[in-house]
């Protein structure tokens, strides 16, 4: 939660309009935070699915919520 993770988080929140520990409608986003995937030097990052995102910005979100919409 270092290196704008909060910046991230609150960008994801209003972005897909739900809240840590909600799922979007459609059911294909849950957004769980937590403290630590051991990677602070790629901060801040997510994981979706099995696949990890680092050096995030507000618009490699976009191209992940984007190319997870197109995947299903």
């Amino acid at each position: 939660m270092i290196e704008g993770a909060e910046k991230i988080v609150a960008y994801i929140v209003n972005k897909l309009g739900i809240k840590d520990g909600e799922t979007t409608a459609d059911g294909l986003f849950t957004l769980k935070t937590v403290e630590c995937l051991g990677a602070c030097g790629y901060a801040p990052m997510l994981q979706a699915g099995e696949k990890f995102h680092e050096h995030l910005t507000e618009a490699k979100v976009d191209e992940i919520i984007a190319a997870c919409r197109n995947k299903q």
